[in-house]
């Protein structure tokens, strides 16, 4: 009787195990909000960057109140993929005010109901969503909306069994 198998000899399910999932979020914000709002002045200031070590081409203090600031570096390219250690430095300081907006009770909900949406959308993607509820609960000065979304989820894990 080659290869036949004596004692005790445990097996596992195959199968797929499905659960109901909450998904919440919450915000609150106020009716009276603060706004940055762009002006047209820019401010643009260069550097060389020679073995990791920086040399500035401008003074340090900028001439903006507030400002947003983006770096770009650009490498030198001799061939192909050969790259000079050297590279130029860009940095743009675009300038903004901050403006207030007051928002009525209506576009107040529709713009918070929507940056919470977005956030669960990252969660949620390519899964069955069975139920969303929003609860809206007036404060003070604004709203606090909190939104549920019950999600049909898989939670099963097919594991090897080790004796």
């Amino acid at each position: 009787m080659e290869g036949q198998y004596t004692g005790i000899r445990y097996m596992h399910a195959s199968g797929e195990i499905e659960a109901k999932v909450w998904y919440i979020r919450e915000l609150e914000e106020n009716f009276i909000q603060q706004e940055k709002q762009l002006t047209n002045k820019t401010e643009n200031k260069y550097s060389i960057i020679v073995n990791k070590k920086s040399i500035n081409l401008y003074k340090s203090i900028s001439k903006l109140k507030k400002y947003d600031t983006m770096e770009t570096n650009n490498k030198f390219k001799i061939m192909n993929n050969f790259y000079i250690p050297i590279e130029i430095k860009k940095v743009t300081n675009v300038e903004y005010k901050l403006v207030e907006k007051e928002y009525t009770e209506e576009e107040l909900k529709e713009k918070m109901i929507l940056e919470l949406e977005k956030q669960l959308e990252k969660d949620i993607k390519d899964k069955e969503i069975e139920n969303r509820n929003v609860f809206i609960e007036p404060t003070e000065k604004g709203l606090k909306i909190k939104i549920v979304y019950e999600v049909i989820e898989k939670i099963g894990v097919e594991q090897r069994l080790v004796s």
